[in-house]
């Protein structure tokens, strides 16, 4: 749609009146390049649709509506506190969340017992629900050599891919890094990772800004293990990581790699509120917006 300004139009006679006035012999010769110029300033081109002069302004754009992918929730750090995570889990269906990942340190101290409760909390919640090991969940395995978490938990790593959506689950609690048998997985799963949305979750966290507490803290090989993941995701594009055992949230960029640091459940050794994270997924016209809210249990 094309546009006259009335004010340039208005500028333009008396512009025009005025270089009559005056009879100056130069003026009259550029008279018709001015006119020309002056005529094209007053006219505004709108194009709704192609954009070719003006491009709408944002108040003028009809807004996409953006596409609900995903919602779910991260809960961390739990420590046997059963209650807290029946509380957290109540929270978790009222606000619609689509499923739940837990990451790691379900248990005080590994104990089969306590691992056996935790499931069994969850799995009458009748929440969709995926589970990681964190440290404290392999303690009492690795001291009698024996995969107690495996007894009671079918995985200790995992990945699903849904609407496009692809979730990593590592198995980073061991004090020992990860065995060469996952590491191959993973280098395999983060491969589509480039043209694929892949988001990754560990109990420990690969780097920090200020934390020691990170994997392989006091084991010089474990933390170059850690290096050639933070490597591996970085370089296979991750959009983001999320991590918990620190019990206190953070989120930050380092080392090319976005990492989210969930706070605890637990209300034992809690820098914190007992929270979770929630995180939304959608998709606005080809681009995916990841939107995070941490939710605090109630006193």
């Amino acid at each position: 749609m094309v546009r006259f300004h009335p004010g340039a139009l208005v500028s333009f006679l008396i512009f025009l009146i005025l270089l009559e006035s005056l009879k100056v012999k130069i003026f009259k010769k550029i008279l018709p390049f001015v006119a020309f110029f002056i005529l094209g300033l007053s006219l505004v081109v709108f194009s709704n649709e192609k954009g070719f002069f003006f491009k709408e302004s944002p108040s003028q754009v009809t807004p996409k509506n953006p596409e609900s992918l995903h919602k779910f929730a991260i809960i961390s750090d739990i420590h046997s506190d059963y209650k807290n995570l029946e509380r957290a889990l109540l929270l978790v269906e009222e606000n619609k969340n689509d499923f739940l990942i837990i990451t790691g340190d379900l248990t005080t101290l590994g104990k089969k017992e306590e691992l056996e409760e935790v499931k069994k909390i969850l799995d009458k919640s009748g929440l969709r629900y995926f589970v990681i090991p964190g440290n404290h969940d392999l303690w009492a395995g690795e001291q009698l050599k024996v995969d107690i978490y495996g007894e009671v938990f079918d995985y200790s790593y995992k990945s699903l891919k849904e609407d496009g959506i692809k979730y990593i689950l590592i198995n980073n609690g061991s004090d020992y890094g990860i065995d060469e048998k996952q590491e191959k997985w993973l280098e395999s799963e983060v491969e589509e990772c480039p043209q694929v949305y892949c988001l990754v979750f560990m109990h420990i966290p690969l780097n920090h800004p200020k934390s020691i507490y990170i994997m392989g803290e006091e084991n010089p090989e474990v933390a170059s293990q850690a290096a050639n993941l933070i490597k591996l995701l970085s370089e296979n594009k991750i959009k983001e990581v999320f991590a918990g055992h620190l019990h206190s949230s953070s989120s930050y960029i380092l080392e090319n790699l976005a990492t989210n640091i969930v706070g605890a459940i637990t209300s034992n050794r809690n820098f914190e509120s007992p929270k979770y994270l929630e995180v939304t997924l959608e998709k606005r016209g080809e681009e995916i917006i990841l939107g995070k809210k941490e939710v605090f249990l109630s006193p």
